[in-house]
């Protein structure tokens, strides 16, 4: 897997939005913080575009996403904000350029087409992590941006969280991948589908309802995705919805079950998703993940 080259302070960041509409006002908030630290920021032509819910046509979003990832004086790309809409475009994207000289692209949610293209593809790493639109709830001394930074300039994290319930111990080695659920679900038989050999699985997801979360997981049972696997880490599932008749499951609850057949270690609880403390991880580095009744690691 390809690491792209350690961001520096003085490097130029490109700010791009390939999905979802977002306000001017959090697009500045960002700008104005980035330069704070030392950066210097390139807004994408598109970005204050809207169409409907998204940023602008897929054509305007595209092309913005198409001219970060090819001019070499952007270092660094942050994803605006995830929402829904790059699944429309990655058709339209020509990595050519991109290969020869890689470069950090940041996000989460939707931005997990990115992160499948760049690794299933491409054999490129990415960051899963904070975006401008989460930048306005946080200052730069917040740990998960602290951390996104730390990772941007070279550093390789070591995560260590508290034991959950629905955890299932164990110690395993493998490639991190995965993302957003839905997208993941929506990925599949596509050329940016995961192959779950050798994976450690990461998922997170924020409103959707339990039974699609069940018939996703379901999914992934069946088609013998889950029993690929070497371990998996849940993060954050949040604002998850029911209906009237209650599904009777949490969320972890859901996915616990899906994996019981399996023996590999299973790390619940993880600090990234659609929460505020979204700690950053590599996707396509490998990762040792040890899980204990007393400790819980996820190392780069």
């Amino acid at each position: 897997m390809i690491l792209p080259k350690p961001l520096k302070k003085g490097d130029t960041i490109g700010i791009v939005a390939p999905a979802g509409k977002i306000a001017a006002e959090a697009i500045h908030y960002a700008e104005k913080l980035l330069h704070s630290m030392g950066y210097q920021v390139v807004l994408g032509k598109n970005v204050f575009n809207t169409f409907h819910r998204f940023a602008g046509n897929d054509a305007h979003r595209a092309a913005d996403l198409q001219e970060m990832l090819n001019r070499t004086d952007i270092d660094t790309i942050l994803c605006a904000r995830g929402g829904y809409g790059t699944l429309r475009i990655i058709d339209k994207i020509d990595f050519t350029h991109y290969r020869k000289q890689p470069k950090w692209l940041v996000g989460f949610s939707d931005i997990t087409v990115l992160h499948a293209a760049l690794q299933n593809c491409l054999g490129i790493a990415s960051l899963h992590g904070p975006m401008p639109k989460n930048f306005c709830d946080k200052s730069k001394e917040d740990e998960d941006l602290v951390n996104l930074f730390k990772v941007l300039h070279g550093h390789r994290p070591a995560y260590t969280i508290r034991p959950h319930d629905h955890n299932r111990i164990g110690e395993a080695e493998g490639v991190l991948s995965g993302g957003n659920l839905a997208l993941l679900y929506g990925l599949r038989a596509t050329p940016y589908d995961t192959d779950p050999q050798g994976k450690i699985l990461f998922i997170e997801d924020v409103g959707e309802h339990l039974y699609h979360l069940d018939r996703m997981m379901h999914n992934l049972k069946i088609s013998g995705f889950l029993a690929d696997l070497s371990g998996m880490v849940v993060g954050d599932f949040t604002e998850m919805k029911d209906n009237d008749e209650p599904f009777g499951q949490s969320a972890y609850d859901i996915i616990k079950a899906a994996v019981d057949d399996y023996d590999y270690p299973v790390l619940f609880g993880f600090p990234a998703g659609h929460s505020h403390l979204n700690q950053p991880l590599i996707m396509g580095h490998n990762v040792n993940l040890q899980v204990t009744d007393d400790v819980c690691q996820l190392i780069f």
